[in-house]
C-alpha cells in the first residue's frame, strides 16, 4: 500500500467521536483525492446503519457466523452504484470451507437461512407501542388539513372536541379497521378503547406539565423509530467542550 494513502479503523474498541469523525469524512470527502480517507479497516460494527454512498469494494475476511450478519455486511457497500465484495474464507474452518464449495447456492439462496423475528401483527405489546403514534398521524395528517388549523397543543384538539365530541370514537374505529381487527380480537378491540379512553382523560386532566398533544397518550409519547422498543436512556452531551 502506498504511504500516501489514508487508512482509518472502525471497531467496537474505537473511540466515539474518531467513528464520529470517520463517517463525516466518508460522507462530506475533502476536495481533493490525495486528503480523502482512502480506506477502512473494521469490525462487524460496520454491517448495520451505515449507509455512505462512497464505499464499493469490499474485501470480507471469513464468513460471519449468522447469515443475515453477512447480508448486512455487504449491503454497506453498492449503496448507489455497482460493486464489488471479495469473500476470503478461512478454509481450515469446516463451515467456511463447506460455504467455499457452494457459494453460488449460498449467495442465490441466502434469504432462506435468515431467521425469522418472532413477531405478529396483532400483538398486544406491538399495538400498545405503536397506537400512540397512529392517532398523532391521524392529527397531523387528516384532521390538520381538513380544519386547516394546528392541533400542536392539548386546548387545540379540546376546541375540536367541544364541537365534534365523537371524533376521538371515529379515530378508534378507523384504526381498528386499517389494523384489520374483527370482532374475535375482542382483546385487542377492548386495549384500543383503554388507549382512546386515556387519552381523553389526559386531555381534560392532563398528569403533567405539558400541553403538548403528543405528551397526553397514556402510553408514552410516539415512537420515533421502529428500534424505539424499550424504556430509552437520557444522552446529555457536555456543554463545556
Amino acid at each position: 500500500m502506498g504511504s500516501g494513502q489514508k487508512v482509518a479503523t472502525l471497531t467496537g474498541g474505537t473511540d466515539f467521536e474518531a467513528v464520529r469523525e470517520t463517517l463525516d469524512r466518508l460522507q462530506h470527502p475533502e476536495e481533493h483525492f490525495e486528503d480523502r480517507l482512502h480506506l477502512i479497516a473494521a469490525s462487524s460494527m460496520m454491517s448495520h446503519g451505515v449507509d455512505i454512498d462512497r464505499l464499493n469494494v469490499m474485501v470480507m475476511l471469513a464468513f460471519p457466523l449468522a447469515v443475515a450478519e453477512f447480508i448486512q455486511a455487504t449491503a454497506r457497500v453498492g449503496r448507489r452504484w455497482p460493486a464489488l465484495v471479495i469473500v476470503i474464507p478461512k478454509m481450515n474452518r469446516e463451515r467456511d470451507a463447506s460455504l467455499y464449495r457452494f457459494f453460488p447456492e449460498f449467495v442465490t439462496h441466502g434469504d432462506r437461512f435468515v431467521e425469522p423475528i418472532p413477531i405478529t401483527g396483532k400483538s398486544r405489546r406491538v399495538l400498545e407501542r405503536t397506537v400512540s403514534g397512529l392517532e398523532m398521524a391521524r392529527v397531523t395528517q387528516i384532521h390538520e388539513p381538513e380544519l386547516r388549523k394546528s392541533l400542536v397543543l392539548r386546548r387545540d384538539l379540546n376546541k375540536v372536541l367541544a364541537q365534534t365530541p365523537d371524533l376521538l370514537d371515529s379515530d378508534r374505529l378507523k384504526i381498528a379497521a386499517d389494523l384489520g381487527f374483527s370482532a374475535n380480537d375482542q382483546f385487542l378491540q377492548d386495549q384500543l378503547t383503554s388507549w382512546f379512553n386515556g387519552f381523553r382523560r389526559n386531555l381534560v386532566e392532563p398528569t403533567g406539565e405539558s400541553n403538548l398533544l403528543s405528551e397526553m397518550s397514556p402510553t408514552g409519547a410516539p415512537m420515533m423509530s421502529l428500534r424505539d422498543v424499550e424504556e430509552q436512556v437520557p444522552v446529555k452531551g457536555d456543554s463545556t467542550r
